[in-house]
């Protein structure tokens, strides 16, 4: 087959695969058409079933190749810089998508699970450690200018300042604060360091009457909830219904193994 006709079975294939999208969308697709088709938006002119299948087998799965390094990316046969910082950018546009989603006017992110996303979808794919701190007024909407990037590096109570941190939750008007750091590591598990950082600021809010009403640690798969933890009592604060519901759980079960 001449080049020609390979750049014509190409643009046929390429046309089916968007006849397919727009009929039906994604969700019957298997994962190296999905990756195809994403790599038909960033190659031209190009088969490129074969480098789809073949980051498939290297990365795992969509969200692996999605999470990997611009310069694993670039190990691939057919995937130079340019490519592999577009697909980077699809990943930073998701994660714009759903924090615009959760910081709509109006909008409450009144459960566990949306704070985990919020967070997940602003510090997850960093390569280094972060923390941040969300300020909420009385309905558990974000405050203006509300999400803070607070300190980078290790965080523990030797290097973190919590006064910094009060400080900035009172001058934003905040009624409420979550907080979340990532561990790059991809485990999510609190270190002592992390238990103790969150004892000391909790202990901080108390007097002021500022809810510290989650910490969550961001992982690569997984995220970890203070509160869902249900060792620290001391953050439990009732303007979350989910956290009511799974500290009842907790309770319940202590009782039944006390018995």
């Amino acid at each position: 087959m001449n080049n020609s006709a390979k750049e014509s079975a190409c643009s046929g294939h390429r046309e089916r695969l968007r006849s397919k999208y727009e009929r039906s969308g994604i969700d019957s697709w298997a994962d190296y058409e999905i990756v195809e088709y994403m790599l038909t938006l960033i190659i031209p002119r190009v088969d490129v079933k074969p480098t789809a299948k073949n980051m498939l087998s290297k990365f795992g799965s969509v969200s692996g190749i999605l999470d990997a390094p611009i310069e694993d990316l670039q190990k691939i046969e057919g995937i130079g810089r340019s490519s592999a910082l577009a697909i980077h950018f699809l990943k930073d546009l998701i994660s714009v998508y759903h924090r615009d989603e959760l910081k709509k006017p109006g909008n409450e992110i009144s459960t566990i699970s949306k704070l985990m996303r919020f967070f997940k979808s602003r510090i997850g794919g960093l390569p280094n450690e972060v923390l941040e701190m969300v300020c909420f007024d009385a309905k558990l909407r974000i405050v203006p200018d509300g999400a803070v990037r607070l300190f980078e590096g290790s965080v523990n109570s030797a290097n973190v300042d919590i006064r910094r941190i009060v400080e900035t939750a009172i001058k934003k008007g905040a009624s409420s604060i979550a907080l979340a750091h990532n561990h790059p590591s991809g485990d999510p598990r609190p270190s002592f360091e992390d238990i103790r950082f969150t004892r000391k600021l909790s202990s901080a809010c108390k007097p002021i009457d500022l809810n510290f009403i989650e910490h969550i640690i961001v992982g690569k798969n997984a995220c970890f909830s203070f509160r869902r933890d249900g060792r620290f009592d001391d953050l439990y604060d009732e303007s979350l219904e989910e956290s009511r519901i799974g500290m009842r759980r907790v309770s319940d079960t202590k009782r039944k193994i006390a018995k």
